[in-house]
């Protein structure tokens, strides 16, 4: 009879258990669902400076161009830093879970630890940087044009997601996918309702440009800027 009782308090927990964790994907659901769709900002097409937004269907970087009247990104993030740096003409920068960055250089090698220290427990960031020529539009590749006022905005919030150490660019050395990426040390957490996407939709928001008001996935930002 004890035992009868145990195994029914037991099932009566992991019930409530069950109900509770369908509860928060319902509402996850919902705010992904409705931070997706209502749509903030605007485009504008005669902007002065093109920047893009691409994603590899998970997370996203914004591309911005190296050497404009508002900054030399160079003198931020060093060229020395990369191997091959012989196109230099945009620079591609994300912010996002360092675990998930530097043991996941392909989907192969993804843990499923790293995947749920990365969705559930505040973990520590990195910043992920290349350089590159111009980027080509594609559907995963949106042109986008800003003011220069906009972009200085823009500038401001990238640079201050960078930790620096004594005032220069952490950099996290031999962690880069080929010779012309690098990662950096990061500001702030990573969880899942601050992912990858939230930082890039932060980042246009603080532009002004057009998209979600809450991303937490790529479509939601993406689908804004066409």
């Amino acid at each position: 009879m004890q035992q009868l009782n145990s195994m029914k308090h037991i099932l009566r927990y992991l019930g409530r258990f069950f109900e509770t964790f369908v509860g928060f994907l319902f509402i996850y659901l919902v705010i992904m669902l409705l931070g997706a769709s209502i749509a903030t900002g605007r485009l504008d097409k005669s902007g002065d400076v093109c920047i893009y937004v691409q994603s590899n269907g998970i997370h996203t970087d914004i591309c911005l161009p190296v050497k404009t009247s508002s900054i030399d990104w160079t003198q931020f993030i060093p060229l020395q830093d990369y191997e091959n740096s012989t196109e230099v003409e945009y620079i591609a920068i994300g912010w996002g879970d360092k675990g998930f960055f530097l043991d996941t250089p392909t989907w192969a090698d993804l843990k499923f630890s790293t995947a749920i220290n990365a969705a559930f427990l505040p973990s520590p960031t990195a910043m992920h940087v290349s350089y590159s020529g111009i980027p080509k539009e594609n559907n995963n590749r949106k042109r986008v044009t800003i003011s220069k006022a906009a972009y200085q905005r823009m500038i401001s919030f990238v640079k201050n997601s960078f930790l620096l150490k004594n005032k220069q660019v952490d950099l996290i050395p031999n962690r880069g996918y080929s010779d012309h990426d690098n990662f950096y040390e990061a500001k702030k957490s990573y969880h899942m309702f601050r992912t990858c996407n939230i930082w890039t939709n932060e980042a246009l928001k603080t532009a002004g440009v057009k998209t979600g008001i809450y991303a937490l996935f790529p479509d939601g930002i993406l689908k804004h800027l066409d």
